[in-house]
């Protein structure tokens, strides 16, 4: 486990935003919430997974438009494809956040 979390570091993966917010947004869900909530409440709730969706598209949209190249064309399918990769990076980070410092203070 320690081996995963120093890797983090040494990747610089933690530096990326989506990263960063499904780690904050994670710890945030487990303090409020608790695990055993986190399963029945927050998983199956449609509007967890919305507003994972918003940020990750006004994060794309704002800061990581894709150009094609030699142009100042946006890249329409470049930044949709993105933007579903930071989505399920925010909402997979988020997760697995929250289930490990429900393990870790089990």
């Amino acid at each position: 486990m320690i081996k995963g979390i120093i890797n983090l570091f040494k990747s610089g993966l933690i530096l990326n935003p989506m990263v960063l917010g499904g780690i904050c947004g994670g710890i945030f869900i487990y303090s409020r919430k608790g695990l055993e909530l986190f399963y029945t409440e927050v998983l199956p709730d449609i509007n967890f997974y919305v507003i994972c969706i918003a940020i990750a598209f006004v994060y794309t949209f704002a800061f990581k438009i894709v150009y094609k190249s030699h142009s100042n064309n946006i890249d329409l399918g470049e930044t949709v494809k993105r933007f579903i990769g930071y989505s399920f990076v925010l909402i997979l980070s988020t997760c697995l956040t929250a289930v490990f410092f429900g393990i870790l203070f089990f």
